[in-house]
């Protein structure tokens, strides 16, 4: 069986995309998340606590439906 030159070529890229998504997916387990804040404020707008996702940092205080979420770790 004779192969072509583009048909070697597709093979080549073929195989580098499935070495890539592989690649990829183990890398995006190990960083699952895109890191993120939540300030959560009272009724004043004094903070009251704070979440912080992906940051390695649980977090402090109570959670309220006033907040704002930002961005990257805060602390």
């Amino acid at each position: 069986m004779k192969v072509s030159m583009s048909h070697a070529k597709l093979i080549v890229l073929g195989a580098f995309l499935a070495i890539s998504a592989s690649t990829g997916a183990a890398t995006s387990a190990a960083n699952c998340c895109y890191p993120g804040s939540v300030v959560y404020y009272d009724g004043a707008g004094t903070v009251v606590g704070v979440r912080m996702f992906g940051c390695g940092d649980p977090g402090w205080g109570i959670v309220t439906s006033n907040s704002k979420t930002y961005n990257g770790c805060i602390m």
